[in-house]
């Protein structure tokens, strides 16, 4: 009876069905604005609640990964690994950005009634003290190193801090690794259980997902300033080509070094991406993206594990995008003339400024551009502002795509799992050293 009452439940989760909700909530935010609003709180409570499950998911997924990675062998290979992984990815993000903004010259030749419309907006937000905000000074690296380290693990799940969180979790899973006991194997093992138990709520919200999107969509295009758009239309292309082609070559990369169908790749992605675009937070979306790599796509699950939430905390692709992309448009703005050794200094800052930004909300992490403009003597108000005027216009698509990178640099790093599975019979953890 329960296998037939869930077989008939599954419409409820199909691509149809999520894609007909996501277009009513686009159409009630435009259109019936009232409505809008009154129902973006339930969207705000359904995204609520996935944070509060990621959490835990995150913690216990890391804690049982890198224990068990220190636990076989191999643990400083693949951290070399990784690294090199997510800085060619990071690196490729900047180029594509920049590349893209030189052949669409965004911010050059723009008629004098988008001038006048920008300028307008700019005021606009000006005027306000809450944009104002984030022209605080941006925090070096040795502030974002000592803000990494909790000193109150308890204070950090509190306010929900996720790269002093991420911390914790990762000394927690080197420590436990090392032990080499079996104190230290039960401590694994509860982590595995806790992580199935929350893996399985967030399973069963997903049913309440198309009703989700609903709501969030219409509560974003209802509060969309849409006089942004003519102004900003060729830079706003430039975010959506540039996210479209990084979600296409991914898949087609996953494809390739996974030896599936594209249309597989892409069924097994697919609830993460609807999930990033509609949310528009990556975070959101680790437990979908573990599930489709290491349930649909078969790859190791102690990679996956330990991969998703680091590279989601730590590797935000898509601020990569915006950083290359707001320079490129102000350097064009203004008329700049750079040279080659200057758009190398936009490329690095652009990599080290979004690694630097790991834990930063939004508004915060596009503030951070003005690290980047002040090297370069670039004006960085007006790319702030603009960027947080566009941002509700561009911020679900390039989600989507940081989402859609993460997911192949996973699959890059890890094994397929029948692969893993007879490694895991091969070595007893007492017979291999880190």
């Amino acid at each position: 009876m329960s296998r037939k009452t869930a077989f008939s439940l599954k419409w409820i989760k199909s691509f149809w069905m999520i894609v007909l909700c996501m277009v009513s909530g686009i159409a009630a935010g435009l259109y019936v604005p009232e409505l809008a609003h009154a129902v973006s709180r339930f969207g705000d409570l359904y995204l609520s609640f996935l944070k509060m499950c990621v959490i835990p998911i995150m913690m216990t997924a890391i804690i049982s990964s890198i224990g068990s990675l220190f636990i076989q062998s191999g643990a400083m290979k693949m951290i070399v690994r990784m690294c090199m992984v997510y800085t060619i990815a990071l690196i490729f993000c900047g180029l594509l950005g920049l590349g893209l903004g030189g052949i669409g010259r965004p911010g050059a030749g723009l008629p004098e009634e988008s001038k006048h419309v920008l300028g307008a907006i700019v005021y606009d937000l000006s005027a306000d003290n809450s944009a104002l905000s984030i022209e605080e000074k941006p925090q070096g690296i040795f502030s974002f190193l000592l803000n990494m380290i909790p000193s109150n693990i308890f204070t950090a799940l509190t306010e929900n801090n996720t790269l002093q969180i991420l911390f914790f979790s990762v000394i927690v899973g080197v420590a436990v690794g090392m032990m080499r006991t079996p104190q230290g194997d039960d401590v694994l093992k509860i982590a595995d259980v806790l992580f199935g138990a929350f893996q399985k709520v967030i399973s069963w919200s997903m049913y309440a997902l198309p009703f989700a999107l609903f709501c969030m969509m219409a509560g974003q295009f209802a509060t969309l300033n849409l006089d942004i758009l003519p102004a900003m239309m060729k830079l706003i292309m430039m975010f959506y080509i540039s996210s479209v082609i990084l979600i296409v070559l991914s898949i087609v990369i996953m494809a390739v070094t996974l030896r599936k169908p594209v249309w597989v790749i892409l069924s097994a992605l697919k609830d993460a991406l609807i999930l990033a675009f509609g949310t528009r937070n990556s975070i959101a979306t680790v437990p979908t993206c573990m599930e489709a790599l290491s349930m649909k796509l078969q790859q190791d699950p102690r990679i996956v594990q330990l991969v998703v939430p680091l590279g989601m905390i730590m590797c935000r692709y898509s601020m990569v995008l915006v950083y290359t992309l707001g320079i490129t448009f102000t350097v064009q703005l203004y008329d700049f003339d750079f040279t080659l050794s200057q758009w190398i200094v936009v490329l690095a800052g652009a990599v080290v400024i979004s690694i630097a930004g790991a834990g930063s909300p939004g508004v915060v992490s596009i503030g951070m551009i003005a690290v980047i403009a002040e090297m370069l003597g670039l004006p960085s108000e007006v790319t702030i502002i603009l960027l947080l005027a566009m941002n509700p216009i561009i911020d679900p698509i390039i989600t989507a795509a940081n989402v859609s990178i993460q997911c192949l640099t996973t699959s890059l790093l890890s094994a397929r799992k029948d692969n893993y599975d007879h490694y895991q019979t091969a070595n007893t953890p007492g017979q291999v050293e880190v």
